[in-house]
């Protein structure tokens, strides 16, 4: 199928692309700049320059695409929210899916939207399946408005509710791993808050689950089976970190820090996975803390890991020649390096980790990562810089 990606650069779709060139699928991507997607991107695509905040692309440029993925969205969380931040969630989700709609050929198969868990609002302790009516705070109007517009797309439709996605790679877990590798890292609130959260693996699987089988269809939340509390899910990650917790963060703090969005913070959502799973889909990690051992496990060992991939277009045996002719050692380096090269399409995705040593004290590690970080940025910036441009 040839199927197009927005937001392809974002945390899920360079492992969702990846995927999809693997099962044999031909994809583009929507990009601001062409020369940055294609340095970024994992795996080899047909990139489309234009920037959907601002306009529709030209309907011939999409007139070949049979299927749709649709990540494209301001990040919700990072920063306090501000009238002007609110502002941009919306209208990258609601004017970014009504102009990509626009340009969509009435022949589209499927068109499969991200949307979010926060669509019910707060919930309590009620276990929340996609006939739970809408909440009534911004964020879960931000996400009827963008699933209405996704509505309007031609062939089947899908919205998936994603809820906290944990990746090794970025996202709300990223932002905990400092404070919580510390052992300064709390509950939120009360504690007793549901989460429903999913694996990075899981999450795209559900992805590649809803663009190819005709039994998904309407609203799906893309959550784990087992949904959690604030607190357990707390002692779940600082037992994977093997650290203990810290104190608690009261709803006080979190409004000076977050603003409104502190309010998303401590809802409560108690998702259903049961649709999701009667419509195929297998979860990997069922288990939270099965799934925070798998992604945290360089940081339980005292390890800081960083990793980059890029994607070559040549053959294995060829970028395989030039790395044997380079040096591996980069000057300053400190950790282990390793990489790996693996077959992707018609070339070649390149895999390289760095591993820094691990230390005695663990709020040392998390004072040098700012450092180690900027390092293997360097390191990994010099590294593409040899591989092949063909």
């Amino acid at each position: 199928m040839r199927i197009l990606m927005t937001g392809a650069t974002g945390l899920l779709g360079p492992e969702i692309g990846k995927k999809l060139v693997e099962r044999g699928h031909q994809v583009s991507v929507i990009s601001r700049s062409a020369s940055k997607a294609k340095e970024k991107l994992p795996f080899p695509c047909e990139i489309i320059e234009g920037d959907l905040l601002q306009t529709s692309p030209r309907r011939e440029a999409l007139a070949h695409i049979e299927g749709v993925i649709h990540l494209m969205g301001e990040p919700v969380m990072g920063r306090r929210w501000t009238e002007e931040k609110k502002k941009q969630i919306y209208n990258s989700r609601i004017l970014g899916t009504r102009h990509l709609v626009e340009s969509l050929p009435s022949s589209l198969q499927v068109f499969v939207s991200a949307s979010a868990i926060g669509y019910y609002g707060d919930c309590g302790d009620e276990v929340v399946t996609e006939e739970r009516t809408v909440g009534a705070d911004f964020l879960a109007k931000v996400c009827r408005d963008w699933e209405a517009e996704a509505q309007k797309a031609p062939g089947r439709t899908v919205c998936i509710r994603t809820g906290l996605v944990l990746s090794d790679q970025g996202g709300a877990l990223q932002q905990m791993l400092p404070p919580f590798r510390a052992g300064l890292g709390g509950v939120l609130g009360s504690g007793q808050q549901w989460m429903s959260w999913i694996h990075r693996d899981d999450i795209t699987q559900l992805f590649l689950t809803a663009i190819e089988s005709e039994r998904m269809q309407g609203a799906v939340n893309g959550v784990s089976p087992q949904p959690v509390t604030n607190r357990d899910f707390s002692q779940a990650l600082a037992s994977a970190l093997g650290t203990s917790l810290g104190p608690a963060v009261p709803l006080a703090a979190l409004r000076v820090l977050f603003g409104d969005a502190a309010e998303v913070v401590v809802s409560s959502l108690r998702g259903s996975s049961a649709k999701a799973e009667q419509a195929g889909l297998f979860f990997k990690f069922p288990d939270l803390s099965e799934a925070l051992h798998n992604l945290c496990q360089p940081w339980r060992e005292g390890q800081e890991e960083f990793k980059e991939e890029y994607y070559i277009e040549s053959t294995p045996d060829k970028v395989e020649l030039v790395l044997d002719a380079q040096e591996t050692q980069h000057k300053g380096l400190t950790a282990q390096h390793v990489t790996e090269v693996l077959p992707l399409g018609s070339g070649t995705l390149v895999r390289e980790k760095l591993h820094y040593p691990s230390t005695r004290w663990p709020w040392l590690a998390v004072l040098k990562s700012p450092l180690r970080k900027k390092e293997a940025e360097a390191f990994f910036v010099s590294r593409r810089r040899i591989f092949p441009k063909v």
